[in-house]
């Protein structure tokens, strides 16, 4: 059995051997398209989420080029990576400035794309675009763009066009629709309807970033990062679709909090000195609370409120579902201290399950990279097209909560 062919090879194959079988596996060479080399890429001081520890751990993969506008920066990452045990990983690896040269001169089964949202997912700057002509995988990272809705979906049509043709896997690094908890909150709200009939009432999804240590100051610029709920908060936006099912855009309302409203409740003390946030247009900083509602289509009410307010490193994050007899929550994804609470039925006590072991990052690398050798995508939890439809609903509740900062500043 021979399956799914690379630039002319076979990255995994099966072959009889009399009663028995023996698997081979082909090298598969992946670039990345950074710009300074990035934490999602090569790892930060926000928190443990970069694609090359993971990327490492996967059997047959050689890390084999590196596309960067600022080339320095990928060059001290990638020495960095092979002064470690894994440095076999990158024996290999070149480093280039334009990712359009990295195509042509290398030959690279897939690329992961960590770039800001500015610069990427737009016929501006269309890196997913060439990159599928190129006949390359992809794996991008939220979110889609900071293009207005509309004009992502005809930049999404171009792509999706060339990678039918190509044949070829697009993936959006969604990594929480890969988390044991979440799917184990989704099964648990399913299993409950499906024996007792009960659906979900109610969603409620919490996300406080600690702000002390985020140094982009792009992310601080709505222009340049779409702002918080289009580049942070995208994830609980994606995970109210995941568990909730979609929603009635119309319905969606927001509140939101910025730096200037007159109370100063949106004073923060401990923005980092390279953001400068004093010289960034007042209607383009980003705002410090956003809370946002809006009705399923299943007829669930769902909210989300997101928050910049934390000191140093750990984020917080909950999320939280009600139907008739169960309320399960599940808190602190990001971290190792992970952990889902059940009450369901006739009962007071608190079922709390932990989930130390869970990497949602390393599963949908794992997934993305099996889903190339084998040519099925049916493990994909995030797909290119689907993606849209959250970038969509982060969209709605931007554009509502400017109306409301915009009647504060008035």
């Amino acid at each position: 059995l021979f399956a799914v062919p690379i630039k002319n090879f076979f990255l995994y194959r099966t072959r009889s051997i009399g009663q028995g079988t023996f698997e081979t596996m082909a090298s598969i060479r992946v670039g990345f398209i950074a710009i300074g080399a990035g934490a999602v890429n090569f790892g930060g001081a926000e928190g443990p989420w970069d694609h090359a520890s993971r990327l490492e751990k996967i059997p047959g993969l050689k890390i084999a080029a590196i596309s960067d506008k600022i080339p320095g920066k990928a060059q001290s990452a990638l020495d960095a990576r092979r002064s470690k045990s894994n440095a076999s990983v990158y024996s290999e690896c070149n480093v280039y400035d334009d990712y359009e040269l990295m195509l042509a001169k290398e030959k690279l089964d897939a690329v992961f794309i960590g770039v800001p949202p500015f610069a990427h997912g737009s016929f501006d700057y269309p890196i997913e675009l060439k990159c599928v002509e190129a006949g390359v995988h992809c794996f991008i990272e939220k979110p889609l763009s900071v293009k207005a809705v509309n004009d992502v979906s005809a930049y999404m049509e171009a792509v999706l066009e060339a990678q039918a043709r190509h044949n070829l896997v697009v993936s959006v690094g969604y990594m929480f629709r890969y988390h044991s908890a979440i799917c184990r909150m989704r099964d648990l709200l399913r299993q409950h309807e499906a024996t007792t009939g009960a659906k979900l009432m109610y969603l409620q999804l919490t996300y406080n970033c600690a702000y002390s240590q985020l140094d982009h100051p792009f992310w601080w610029r709505k222009e340049l990062s779409g702002g918080p709920i289009v580049e942070q908060a995208t994830h609980f936006c994606d995970l109210a679709r995941y568990i909730g099912g979609e929603m009635d855009l119309e319905t969606v309302q927001t509140q939101a909090l910025s730096d200037s409203h007159p109370s100063g409740a949106g004073k923060l003390q401990h923005v980092p000195p390279v953001v400068h946030e004093e010289k960034i247009p007042s209607e383009e900083r980003i705002p410090r609370l956003t809370v946002a509602q809006w009705r399923h289509c299943s007829g669930a009410v769902g909210q989300l409120t997101h928050g910049v307010s934390l000191h140093h490193k750990r984020y917080e994050a909950r999320i939280e579902a009600w139907a008739d007899g169960l309320r399960v929550t599940v808190t602190d994804c990001y971290t190792p201290k992970c952990q889902l609470a059940y009450r369901q039925g006739d009962t007071d006590d608190e079922v709390i399950e932990t989930f130390e072991s869970a990497d949602p990052y390393q599963e949908e690398d794992d997934v993305f990279i099996d889903a190339i050798r084998t040519g099925d995508t049916s493990r994909v939890q995030s797909p290119y097209e689907d993606a849209l439809k959250t970038y969509a609903l982060s969209w709605a509740i931007r554009h509502a909560s400017e109306t409301s900062v915009a009647l504060d500043r008035k």
